[in-house]
């Protein structure tokens, strides 16, 4: 079985200055290799506030901590196609693209070291776009669009995980759909950071993409969640049309409380388990597992 995670903030871990050295991470190469089946993990190059303006930049640390787990033996890939059983299979992403510098030829040079996927911003404007944690008004600015136009040229996904609902709806203009790499559902957790069901539908209906975060205060209005609850997610996105269009975005590394039952990277086999005890199909399971986002990143 093909398994994808969209989202993990492991390299920030790698590079962050306040993080304890003996503070293990959620995504490791023995976690990612030891279930059968083909793993592929998403590792995102997270650009904290006024990271850019850091000397290296934080974008530049993340990409030298990538090299390292190249070195160890982590195996990059571009396509999903590329995943080799057995193997850490590891996809570039960017979530913040102030990464990008406003500058095209940065974008090409991002997409030529094999990033494939970048999220617009994280919670901090960024002469891009909004982030939904300032306000629900205010889309996609012209340097914006400027950027997002190059990474759909370059086969990038345009990510949409903390953008704000006018950057949203305008992302759904006919281009290359967009994807959410770690969203839960608004309507059973009212938090800024999930998606309305208008919003899912419409995803939904482009061809887009949303990889379920397994965050608990994303989950539950309680901050409260295991298996089940990440599953009532999916099993609600399904209902609104969601069936080809979701997966997994579990945000490891970038939480600080976990769903029982999903701990690290090495658990996600018990949300396959539950998925299949709650009576999904082996199919769709297979969908949800990993074969829905290599179906996504195929389509862009």
């Amino acid at each position: 079985m093909l398994i994808c995670d969209t989202h993990a903030d492991t390299l920030w871990n790698m590079v962050c200055p306040d993080r304890p050295a003996d503070l293990p991470c959620d995504v490791t190469r023995e976690f990612l290799t030891a279930c059968d089946g083909v793993r592929v993990q998403a590792l995102a190059m997270y650009i904290p506030p006024r990271g850019m303006e850091a000397s290296p930049t934080f974008a530049e640390r993340e990409l030298a901590a990538f090299e390292q787990l190249k070195r160890e033996g982590w195996h990059q890939i571009t396509e999903i196609s590329q995943a080799v059983r057995g193997e850490a299979n590891v996809m570039l992403t960017i979530e913040g693209c102030e990464a990008f510098k406003g500058s095209t030829d940065e974008v090409d040079r991002m997409a030529d070291l094999g990033v494939r996927m970048g999220a617009l911003t994280w919670n901090t404007p960024n002469g891009l776009c909004t982030p939904a944690c300032e306000s629900k008004e205010g889309g996609i600015t012209p340097l914006g669009w400027t950027i997002v136009r190059r990474m759909r040229e370059r086969r990038m996904a345009v990510d949409v995980s903390h953008l704000n609902e006018a950057g949203f709806y305008d992302l759904l203009d006919g281009g290359a759909p967009p994807m959410a790499s770690h969203s839960c559902v608004r309507s059973l957790c009212d938090h800024f950071r999930n998606l309305t069901d208008d919003q899912l539908k419409q995803l939904f209906r482009a061809g887009g993409f949303v990889g379920v975060n397994f965050c608990p205060s994303f989950l539950s209005e309680d901050g409260k969640a295991d298996v089940d609850r990440v599953i009532d997610h999916m099993a609600y996105m399904c209902d609104l049309g969601g069936e080809n269009h979701i997966g997994f975005g579990s945000d490891f590394d970038g939480i600080e409380d976990w769903p029982v039952g999903l701990r690290n990277a090495s658990e996600v086999p018990n949300l396959i388990e539950g998925l299949r005890r709650r009576g999904f199909g082996d199919a769709l399971v297979e969908k949800i597992a990993g074969l829905n986002f290599k179906a996504y990143m195929e389509r862009i």
